[in-house]
């Protein structure tokens, strides 16, 4: 398995090598990242998965894992899922964590994350205050979003490190 921190550090329970603990001070990994990483692992083991990053909002945490990693953490029935979610006392989301280039990466990515409501697109606002992006969402989904848009807004910001607003056309 890979993730951000080195296999000793997944290995152990309460202490991080020198290496991953400057990581965690620096702010390049976090005490998510860290509670995470540990739980995949009891739970795949040396499993050809990547964890990327752990980001929460409200009570939602969601987890980036590598391209076509998704189905191996969700475990089969959803089992895995449904221990992080037991252990972390919030509602899980698993997306693919792709590297932010432009509005394409992150359509997909909030296409994966506002699933099951549809997203129109992702436009780029230039306002006196800086640039921001604008996730479009079709009116009538509104209801089907997986939590507050508050919410899903915060993730979304958090993820790619820039404002993010969810307008509904």
């Amino acid at each position: 398995m890979k993730a951000p921190i080195c296999e000793v550090c997944l290995k152990t329970e309460d202490i991080l090598c020198p290496a991953d603990e400057k990581k965690l001070q620096d702010g390049v990994i976090s005490e998510l990242d860290v509670k995470i990483s540990r739980m995949l692992y009891k739970l795949l083991g040396d499993a050809d998965v990547e964890f990327k990053k752990a980001v929460e909002a409200g009570d939602l945490v969601v987890i980036m894992v590598g391209e076509g990693n998704v189905p191996l953490v969700i475990g089969k029935g959803g089992k895995n899922i449904k221990l992080l979610m037991r252990e972390l006392g919030k509602r899980v989301r698993v997306i693919e964590g792709l590297e932010i280039k432009g509005t394409d990466e992150i359509k997909k990515l909030a296409t994966d994350l506002l699933y099951p409501a549809s997203v129109f697109g992702v436009n780029v606002v230039y306002a006196p205050s800086g640039q921001y992006y604008k996730v479009l969402v079709i009116r009538r989904d509104q209801q089907k979003l997986p939590a507050k848009h508050e919410t899903l807004e915060d993730i979304l910001s958090k993820i790619i490190g820039s404002d993010v607003k969810i307008s509904f056309i």
